[in-house]
C-alpha cells in the first residue's frame, strides 16, 4: 500500500524517506493540507513506468479501440478529446 506524507514530514525526514524509496516498489504520496500534491518514486520504478509500452499484438489493438469506443459511447457529452489537438470532439 502506498504510503501518505505530509510535505512537512518529507521535509524532516526526507533522507529516511529516501531509503525507504528504495526498499519499496510502492510510490509515496505528499500532501499539503490534507490533500495529495505529489508522488515520490523510486528511480527504478519510474523508469518502469516510463518506457514506452508497444501494442503489438492485434487482439491488444482491439482491445484498446473497443475500450476506447466504449467510453465515447457511455459518456458521449463528457471527456472525449481529438487525439491530434486536444479539443474535445
Amino acid at each position: 500500500m502506498p504510503a501518505i506524507i505530509p510535505a512537512t514530514e518529507v521535509r524532516d525526514r526526507l533522507s529516511a524517506i529516501l531509503d525507504q524509496l528504495e526498499n519499496e516498489s510502492e510510490p509515496i504520496f505528499i500532501t499539503r493540507h490534507g490533500r495529495a500534491r505529489a508522488v515520490l518514486l523510486s528511480a527504478q520504478l519510474f523508469e518502469a513506468l516510463s518506457r514506452p509500452r508497444a501494442v503489438s499484438e492485434p487482439q491488444e489493438w482491439y482491445l484498446v479501440s473497443q475500450a476506447s469506443l466504449a467510453r465515447i459511447w457511455d459518456h458521449p457529452d463528457e471527456d472525449v478529446y481529438m487525439w491530434e489537438d486536444g479539443e474535445a470532439v
